[in-house]
């Protein structure tokens, strides 16, 4: 071996072992640097049966800065939100398309005078009203046509929950031809041919965890 290769090997010797006394040792001061290949810990979830509480170093809590938003009870959509809860198969949408066929349906059906297509539709109250008008028609002679031109409104207002029974109101805004005739079939009121805006008020009441799926009116107001 010659005398320039001891004298690099020396050099290097030395350098390695500054080195090393620099990047080799770790003070316990020193903070870990995470490894940026391995995923870090999930967060912990709120759940019901574990809430959510966070803590600082200290572990001490955490304040909320802003607290969960929850529906009123008392409020329409929460009331709605009890009822799909109560009966995972609710929907508002579904619901007021059947609203709006039932609305069709028993106005042209009372009009003429057809209960009995209509009386699994209605509540007793409503069923004695519909049948009591029909006769004091009937006893006059008097006619009545009703024809639904058009719904162009149909939203629920009002939600009410009673034990397993839930109560909605839809406000209907409807065009409508209404013609009422004696017995001669003279008009007595309405205008043939034209349309009249009408604002009605219905509750229909439903056993939200009974099989049946039908909603039953049970109040109107004009």
């Amino acid at each position: 071996m010659d005398i320039d290769t001891i004298i690099y090997a020396i050099v290097a010797a030395i350098l390695l072992i500054r080195l090393w006394s620099v990047l080799g040792r770790r003070d316990s001061d020193d903070v870990t640097r995470p490894n940026p290949f391995v995923a870090p810990p999930s967060p912990q979830k709120e759940t019901a049966d574990a809430p959510f509480n966070p803590t600082d170093d200290t572990g001490q809590p955490i304040p909320r800065l802003v607290e969960p938003f929850v529906l009123p009870p008392n409020s329409l959509a929460g009331g709605l939100e009890k009822i799909q809860t109560m009966d995972p198969t609710f929907d508002e949408k579904k619901f007021l398309q059947g609203a709006r066929s039932a609305f069709s349906m028993i106005i042209e059906n009372f009009a003429a005078n057809h209960i009995e297509s209509i009386e699994r539709l209605l509540g007793e109250k409503v069923l004695a009203h519909f049948r009591a008008a029909v006769l004091e028609r009937q006893k006059t002679g008097q006619t009545m046509e009703s024809k639904i031109i058009s719904i162009t409104e149909a939203e629920i207002t009002a939600v009410k929950i009673e034990e397993s029974k839930a109560f909605l109101t839809v406000r209907f805004v409807s065009l409508q031809e209404n013609i009422l005739r004696d017995a001669s079939s003279h008009v007595l009121g309405g205008t043939i041919g034209k349309t009249e805006e009408v604002t009605d008020l219905w509750t229909f009441v439903r056993d939200v965890k009974a099989a049946d799926p039908n909603w039953i009116l049970i109040e109107t107001h004009g």
